[in-house]
């Protein structure tokens, strides 16, 4: 999110409050007082917590802490732990066990629904995967001793070069990545007449991967049918080289994408449902990427009312959802863009079955 810094937590305050930049209706450069922002902070996190229990799932694993091992998530993640390189947040050795979990977001579904957007520092990235890891033992936090590292290969759901980038969630649920100067680089072809090995990868659904990639030309060969390809060299196509992750949490596989024509995108809602708060997404149907603008209203300005530098021409889909008087509301419509539009948004009466389509 491009407007909207991380909010810092104010020990001496007997209320929290949260400190943070934004743009009015007119993308003027505002800050807020903190007699408004606590509000903000709780009705926006009203639509985050409702939105929790449509997100991707975690797989959740569980490894001995005596020697290394590896999990496979389900779309193709291999994670390498090994427990001589953790420590707990306390200076502790790991328990007799460690947990794992994980997630996967390979799509523009998954990553609405777990409300990833795809932006750093305002700059509009397209996803090759973003994930999430993190492990635990007795319940106690883990982290990576100094120097050390964790080694995960990645399935590889593009052909175009990808960076990998890291993220926390700031108190309004927003992740913006931040780019870590690591590239993902692809498998080394094996020699001829030789076995390829793929660090322990086993792939048992190669449909699995391929209905995550990118490449239409994939999509296509898929749909007519034709005959699978050799399955190592669908493995070495589909899984890129193992990374070195430095810390856990928010990891994505990205490109910023650049394009010269851009436009801004304004959205206003009828003033008839009187929306002080709503989360408001844009999807991009042709590239694997989330906008996402966490719009309100404090005495009576309207604050977040557009998404910035988006290409003109993209195939889109614009989402509202807002929370009022305990009712959930929605909008969802397809959208080309053209330049310096504004959209009228109305809102309608949304149940938890139709909340879930929306993310379809």
């Amino acid at each position: 999110m491009k407007y909207i810094t991380k909010l810092l937590l104010t020990a001496t305050l007997a209320l929290v409050s949260v400190s943070c930049n934004t743009k009015d209706n007119n993308n003027n450069q505002i800050s807020l007082n903190n007699d408004a922002e606590p509000d903000l902070k709780t009705e926006v996190g009203k639509i985050n917590n409702l939105l929790k229990k449509y997100e991707e799932p975690s797989q959740l694993f569980k490894v001995a802490s005596n020697k290394p091992s590896t999990v496979k998530g389900k779309k193709g993640t291999v994670i390498s732990i090994n427990p001589a390189d953790l420590i707990t947040e306390n200076g502790q050795q790991p328990g007799k066990t460690i947990e794992v979990e994980l997630k996967e977001l390979t799509n523009q579904s998954d990553l609405l629904r777990t409300n990833a957007q795809t932006v750093s520092n305002g700059k509009q990235l397209v996803s090759g995967g973003a994930y999430f890891i993190n492990l635990t033992s007795g319940g106690q936090q883990l982290k990576l001793k100094k120097n050390k590292t964790l080694s995960v290969a990645f399935p590889k759901l593009t052909n175009k070069e990808m960076q990998l980038f890291y993220a926390q969630r700031d108190s309004l649920g927003q992740l913006d990545w931040q780019l870590a100067n690591q590239k993902f680089e692809n498998k080394p072809k094996p020699e001829a007449g030789k076995p390829q090995i793929l660090d322990s990868i086993v792939v048992n659904d190669i449909d699995a991967i391929l209905d995550y990639t990118e490449d239409a030309s994939d999509r296509t060969s898929k749909q007519r049918g034709d005959a699978k390809p050799d399955q190592n060299q669908i493995i070495e196509d589909k899984v890129y080289e193992t990374i070195q992750l430095k810390q856990f949490g928010w990891i994505n596989c990205d490109r910023f994408y650049e394009v010269e024509n851009k436009t801004n995108l304004n959205f206003a809602f009828n003033e008839k449902d009187n929306v002080d708060y709503a989360n408001v997404y844009l999807v991009f149907k042709d590239i694997n990427s989330v906008m996402t603008e966490p719009y309100f209203t404090i005495k009576n300005k309207k604050y977040n009312s557009a998404f910035i530098d988006i290409p003109v021409g993209a195939k889109t889909q614009l989402i509202a959802i807002s929370i009022k008087d305990g009712k959930t509301y929605s909008f969802k419509s397809d959208l080309i863009i053209t330049k310096n539009q504004t959209i009228n948004l109305t809102l309608t009466e949304t149940n938890e079955k139709q909340i879930n389509k929306l993310f379809q």
